[in-house]
């Protein structure tokens, strides 16, 4: 196995735990040998990820030609000035993902994107808690498409990958007085400006999310697939 050939450093990569699942986006700072390398141990609203020595990790980085996942084990821990380390050691070749984890279905929505703050993840804030806090909306989007795992909107606003925010995803809009949105965090993985539409396509990955909130948006794009299957049955026959 040789690191060098996959990754290199100053390489964006995500550690995801298989204990929750959750991606935590970090960078590589050093490689050694042929199958060690250290990353800054990465955060999310200011909580660093929690790792211990001998943990086994998935860590994911991209190419061109798309997203490999390798399996790693931390080896230790060290500090660089005020950069905290972790040295992971590889135990696997990159295999790439020839599919998505979970179904990406289209679906139109309206969006509210509000500026992040940390305290979303520890608290669970309520739409209500975001008003009293004076949070900043951004901007008004619609989606493209949704998964359990993340939602696609159309900007008007540029924003780069990394940009976090704290999503109200309204999935009913025929009442929109009364209409409570469904809350929830989501970090913008890639941006492309759509030259036809002049807008920018953001891919937002979700993230602090509870089962529960995985589960309801599970029923969700199960609900809105069956809908869009009978439609087309209706239209082709």
């Amino acid at each position: 196995m040789t690191i060098g050939k996959n990754i290199v450093i100053g390489d964006i990569v995500d550690l995801t735990s298989p204990n929750d699942g959750i991606p935590y986006r970090t960078k590589v700072e050093d490689i050694i040998g042929s199958n060690l390398y250290t990353v800054s141990l990465p955060s999310s609203g200011g909580q660093p990820m929690v790792i211990h020595p001998n943990d086994e990790i998935n860590l994911t980085f991209y190419r061109e030609t798309g997203k490999y996942t390798i399996r790693v084990v931390a080896q230790g821990f060290s500090r660089r000035d005020e950069l905290r380390l972790v040295t992971l050691m590889q135990v696997s070749e990159p295999e790439k993902d020839q599919r998505r984890m979970y179904f990406r279905l289209p679906v139109s929505l309206r969006v509210v994107l509000f500026e992040y703050t940390s305290s979303f993840e520890t608290i669970r804030m309520t739409r209500e808690q975001i008003a009293e806090a004076k949070i900043i909306a951004m901007e008004t989007v619609g989606t493209k498409d949704m998964s359990v795992t993340g939602v696609g909107v159309l900007a008007k606003n540029e924003y780069d990958p990394g940009r976090k925010f704290i999503l109200d995803i309204y999935f009913d809009d025929k009442r929109k007085e009364q209409a409570k949105p469904f809350v929830i965090c989501a970090e913008v993985m890639r941006a492309d400006f759509e030259k036809r539409s002049r807008s920018h396509h953001l891919g937002m990955h979700f993230f602090g999310q509870t089962p529960g909130m995985s589960e309801y948006l599970a029923r969700y794009l199960v609900k809105q697939q069956q809908i869009q299957v009978r439609q087309r049955r209706l239209v082709e026959g």
